[in-house]
């Protein structure tokens, strides 16, 4: 799937296609849960209100400095072994 593909998905599509992914990390703002996913060659963040109990919106992206807010939880201390 390409990202226009996945820009192009109804709401239930999108949810289907996110949970074929791999779950990268999570983040926090005021009132979300942002869970980060890989899906094929592209990346998408889904906004969870955690109050509402509802996914607000997807934010799907190619380029990587979206990514460095989830850098600080990738483990790589077993790298140099």
């Amino acid at each position: 799937m390409t990202l226009s593909e996945f820009r192009a998905l109804d709401e239930i599509e999108k949810q289907a296609a996110i949970w074929q992914g791999v779950h990268v990390g999570t983040r926090y703002d005021e009132h979300h849960s942002i869970l980060l996913f890989q899906v094929d060659s592209f990346y998408v963040e889904v906004f969870y209100h955690r109050e509402l109990s509802i996914i607000r919106r997807y934010r799907p992206f190619a380029r990587t400095e979206p990514l460095y807010p989830y850098l600080r939880q990738i483990d790589i201390s077993g790298l140099n072994q």
